[in-house]
């Protein structure tokens, strides 16, 4: 006997969400993925129906595990120890002297109302990812975005940079201020709770996300050796920085690791290292900004690869991650077969990829990236007409590849290693998640080994922010972390233009 079982899948079965998890009562499956064995629903004896492979009949029984969102990442076990607890006696007050303090932070008191909840954030360049949490129960209560309302100031951040420079700063703190707090007032209203019952916001981002919502100098980020403006924890209440239905919470905001490299790769650090992650490893971000570390025994090699926002949603036939974009693209007989979800109106940035690779694999595309015959190539139709994979298209994804794998080639040969030595490479961010490891490997944007060995872990960042909020000692694991890690200026380094070049080329390597 058959029956279809489907479930809701945030994470598009990447197997990081836990939304799939059941139980299995008798029968084989096949032996758990990478991906399925860092979940918390495989500790607690479930499988990811997502992942796992059915080898006989099977008996199981369904768990009603409440699946995370899109923004979501895997998330480490740790013993709950929030920053911020009810007032004690004997706790202080803040030199304003508040007369009925409710909330501490490190014993420093400064609420007079509010409950143990907590928002942990991801800025990013193009979205806003946010987790609102109960403190005292350690539980995720809702999880969403809202795009980054800088956009309007441009898709990337040099773009930002420049407009920071002219005078535009405090705009553009202001912006990411009001993202911050809609989708503050987005998650509460979700959870049937107020704004203002928030009482602690941990805030990740890469280095100019973190300057601009400090409201601080970016000249040390628009010139070489392209520096952080500062390199050390924020904290206070939020009206200090500009806050206003936040103001009355308090901030938790960890520094840049150095250049490009943001918090944002602290938090995915520290996400991996409550893994328990076995070294050396690779781990990429992909994103707007993509961050590149290479973790071996001694050290944490980090740099930044200018990715651009080809990989996001900057390019003609590009929707970003819409319902109606194209997330995978094959071919059968010569006929394009897509999976989207809706109508389809464009390409995410996995469906470029995997529109690219499909077509390469089946000789539609040169080595060199030029469409073999023709201009255009029409993929399907949607209701705004044709869908097409055009030659600038794939130029810009050339360059946003040629990006990434000039980088962790670099970090792979400071240290002398091959990629057949590394024990996983992790692909971090809601968009690195999504990305089929074959399809990625086919183009080159990640080594040519075994896709079993790619492992997605979602939003590792935001899981990071995260673990700031619900354990006061991952702020010494965050410190450890950065005293380990070296960055890597790839614009300095002598084989950069060579390896960048060769990475332009669509091809395993």
């Amino acid at each position: 006997m058959r029956r279809v079982i489907t479930f809701p899948l945030p994470c598009g079965g990447a197997g990081y969400c836990g939304g799939c998890a059941v139980r299995v009562l008798s029968g084989m499956l096949s032996e758990p993925t990478r991906e399925e064995s860092l979940t918390k629903a495989f500790k607690q004896g479930y499988r990811l129906a997502c992942q796992a492979r059915i080898l006989g009949d099977v008996e199981v029984e369904l768990i009603k595990v409440a699946p995370m969102a899109t923004v979501s990442g895997v998330m480490p076990e740790i013993p709950l120890d929030p920053v911020i607890a009810k007032f004690r006696n004997g706790d202080m007050a803040l030199t304003r002297a508040l007369r009925r303090p409710s909330i501490s932070f490190e014993s420093l008191g400064f609420r007079e109302n509010g409950s143990l909840l907590g928002l942990a954030i991801d800025l990013g360049t193009t979205n806003i990812s946010g987790a609102l949490l109960d403190l005292e129960s350690g539980e995720t209560l809702v999880e969403g975005f809202v795009r980054n309302p800088q956009i309007s100031k441009g898709a990337d951040i040099i773009t930002r940079l420049e407009f920071a420079l002219e005078g535009e700063l405090e705009e553009l703190k202001s912006l990411a201020i009001s993202g911050i707090e809609e989708l503050a007032y987005k998650l509460s209203e979700a959870s049937g709770v107020g704004v203002e019952e928030i009482s602690s916001v941990a805030i990740v981002g890469n280095s100019v996300m973190h300057a601009f919502l400090l409201g601080l100098d970016v000249e040390t980020l628009a010139k070489a050796p392209f520096r952080p403006s500062i390199k050390h924890w924020t904290s206070g209440p939020l009206s200090e920085i500009g806050f206003q239905k936040l103001g009355d919470a308090w901030a938790l905001i960890p520094p840049p690791l150095e250049g490009f490299v943001g918090s944002d790769a602290l938090a995915d650090l520290i996400t991996l290292e409550l893994l328990n992650v076995r070294r050396p490893s690779l781990l990429i971000d992909l994103g707007t900004n993509s961050e590149v570390l290479l973790l071996t025994e001694e050290k944490i090699l980090a740099t930044s690869a200018p990715a651009g926002s080809a990989f996001e949603m900057n390019v003609p036939s590009g929707v970003g991650g819409v319902r109606g974009g194209i997330t995978r693209v094959r071919m059968r007989d010569g006929v394009f077969e897509i999976e989207v979800q809706g109508e389809p109106l464009g390409f995410t940035g996995s469906g470029l990829i995997s529109a690219i690779a499909e077509m390469l694999r089946n000789g539609v595309i040169s080595h060199n990236g030029r469409i073999v015959e023709g201009e255009d190539i029409e993929v399907t139709r949607g209701p705004l007409g044709p869908i097409k994979l055009t030659q600038l298209d794939i130029r810009e994804v050339q360059k946003s590849v040629a990006a990434v794998y000039s980088a962790w080639r670099i970090l792979l040969e400071k240290f002398s290693l091959e990629t057949t030595e590394l024990d996983a490479i992790y692909m971090a961010g809601t968009f690195g998640s999504n990305v089929d490891p074959e399809d990625a490997i086919q183009i080159g944007l990640l080594p040519d080994t075994d896709p079993n060995r790619v492992v997605s872990i979602g939003n590792a960042a935001l899981s990071g922010a995260k673990v700031l909020l619900l354990n006061k000692k991952s702020r010494e694991i965050a410190n450890k972390i950065i005293s380990e890690v070296i960055h890597v200026d790839l614009a300095s380094e002598p084989s950069f233009k060579e390896e960048f070049v060769r990475g332009t080329f669509l091809q395993r390597r």
